[in-house]
């Protein structure tokens, strides 16, 4: 179907989609001329409220479950629907192959990184504990490795010193849904004309769903490297993926939610604390104090010197997992990352 706009033809889509983003995406969508044929998703409730599914039925739209897209099956519905895009948002299906090519003009995925340097989970978390002060996200089209797909659009910008995963993951969404309808609005106009920019994959680095060190907090590490650990857990006001940075303290679990550094250089015995302020204490880490603002015992958040006071607080017990940086090109990393990469 053609419209008003020379040229320009309405569309038939197919959206598969999670969380806040996902809600967002179908909400922009749903306001152009073209029409979804479905949308894909879990129907739980992941924090985004509503949820995808509540809104693609106030909005009359089928809702399929989102695991059907590794179904090859679902290859032949597309076929036959002629649909024209498939479009991926947030949501960690593997999509089959079968499934990947049907859509008449492309299957594309909204990923919340820079590809290739942060393909795969939780990217914002990571690139809040390796320290970026930039980031970016990516429209791709989708390929049958994760993330490996060449690039259509891509944005990027600065990262704040107090930006916690939350605050990164929704500057994401904000940074990424205009791509998506530039996606939309060229393939609508001119699909050939859709960018495809080859990914240098030497440079990929592919990151786990799990924290490194399951956040696990260990002292003698740098001050930048365990602020970037509290900040990279913290999704509040959601849960984290990631868990709780935690520390121990006469055996039992800490949480520590917010720090802050302080630039004064210690020579104290990592994790002795100092008490400053009921509302706040200082604990030696590798190089100068950090400053803990704000932490959790048994579900309850404490003010720190009113839980630690003087002493010493231990690491955070790892567990058996002591990274989860998959497949990462080392020469990529500084050395201290590569010392805590697992061959």
């Amino acid at each position: 179907m053609v419209d008003g706009v020379l040229g320009r033809r309405a569309l038939a889509l197919v959206l598969v989609a999670e969380e806040a983003a996902g809600v967002h995406a179908l909400r922009a969508l749903a306001k152009t001329e073209h029409r979804i044929h479905a949308v894909l998703t879990r129907g739980l409730d992941d924090g985004a409220s509503p949820s995808v599914a509540d809104v693609a039925r106030s909005l009359g739209l089928a809702v399929w479950p989102a695991a059907r897209v590794r179904d090859p099956a679902l290859a032949l519905e597309l076929t036959a629907a002629r649909i024209d895009l498939l479009l991926n948002v947030h949501s960690l299906y593997l999509v089959h192959e079968a499934v990947l090519a049907a859509p008449v003009i492309g299957a594309f995925n909204l990923h919340p990184g820079p590809l290739p340097h942060y393909a795969g989970l939780n990217c914002p978390s990571w690139a809040l504990y390796h320290g970026e002060r930039s980031y970016g996200v990516t429209v791709h089209w989708m390929a049958p490795r994760i993330d490996t797909g060449p690039i259509a659009y891509a944005a990027t910008f600065d990262i704040d010193p107090t930006d916690t995963a939350f605050r990164l993951s929704a500057k994401c969404v904000t940074a990424g849904l205009p791509l998506l309808r530039r996606l939309v609005d060229n393939a609508a106009t001119d699909a050939s004309a859709i960018p495809a920019l080859e990914q240098d994959l030497a440079r990929r680095r592919c990151f786990g769903r799990r924290a490194p060190r399951n956040a696990a907090i260990g002292w003698a590490e740098p001050a930048h490297r365990i602020a970037g650990l509290v900040r990279a857990c913290n999704y509040a006001p959601y849960v984290s993926p990631w868990g709780q940075a935690h520390a121990r303290w006469h055996g039992q679990r800490v949480e520590i939610l917010d720090v802050a550094r302080t630039g004064v250089a210690c020579d104290a015995r990592p994790g002795v604390v100092r008490a400053r302020a009921p509302a706040a204490v200082d604990v030696a880490t590798g190089d100068e104090w950090l400053r803990v603002r704000s932490v959790r015992h048994d579900g309850h958040p404490l003010a720190p010197a009113t839980l630690l006071g003087e002493g010493r607080l231990d690491d955070g017990d790892p567990g058996t997992d002591p990274s989860c940086v998959a497949k990462v090109a080392l020469a990529t990393l500084s050395p201290w990352e590569r010392r805590a990469t697992p061959s």
